[in-house]
């Protein structure tokens, strides 16, 4: 101070930077409200924007697994059609005593149900027990992979269809003596039927 006992112009500008200083430290203190509001609502922001991105991702994650299913059931059910449409070449391959049926080697055909073209694997012959004298015995075989070769024939009385895994090969009437030739092998879509008539081979 100076010697009237009056403040300094160095104190007095002392004094004043410091009162500076407490208003602005005053103001900065009530902006602190506005800061945390505006922390927050950036933090809300940010959690938003993730929670979209993630159903973004599950939506396209969805999208592809339901693409590949929808490819994969497109891709069984063309498997399937070729199996229902198969047949055999030649047409009749059965022929039957009263006791047992034979099945000549034959050649099985399946088209292609997207165009394409058709693809044959050759079956070889065999034997199968009849079912009975009079009886309409329908042959069949089980083939899930279509190597063809050998195969084991299994004999039905009821009609058979083509699908899953079920080559149908045709039917025979089981004659009381002799032995017949069996009827026609499956047409589309995979029904047989047996001969009208049966013309004894010996």
């Amino acid at each position: 101070m100076e010697t009237d006992r009056k403040p300094t112009t160095y104190f007095l500008r002392t004094l004043n930077d410091i009162l500076k200083s407490l208003g602005d430290a005053v103001v900065q203190i009530q902006q602190l409200p506005l800061i945390q509001e505006a922390l927050a609502n950036l933090d809300a922001a940010t959690q938003a924007a993730q929670a979209a991105a993630d159903a973004a991702n599950a939506a396209a994650g969805d999208s592809s697994a339901a693409a590949a299913a929808a490819a994969a059931q497109a891709a069984a059910n063309a498997r399937e059609a070729s199996l229902q449409a198969s047949y055999i070449d030649p047409t009749s391959v059965l022929s039957a005593s009263p006791t047992t049926i034979t099945i000549a080697p034959h050649t099985r055909i399946y088209p292609s149900a997207t165009g394409g073209p058709s693809t044959s694997v050759s079956v070889a012959g065999g034997t199968v027990t009849a079912t009975g004298e009079g009886d309409t015995d329908y042959v069949t075989y089980n083939d899930e992979p279509r190597l063809g070769g050998n195969v084991t024939y299994a004999v039905t009385t009821t009609p058979p269809s083509q699908t899953n895994s079920t080559h149908v090969v045709g039917a025979v009437v089981i004659p009381t003596t002799g032995t017949v030739e069996g009827g026609e092998g499956p047409q589309r879509p995979g029904f047989v039927r047996p001969r009208d008539e049966q013309l004894p081979l010996v």
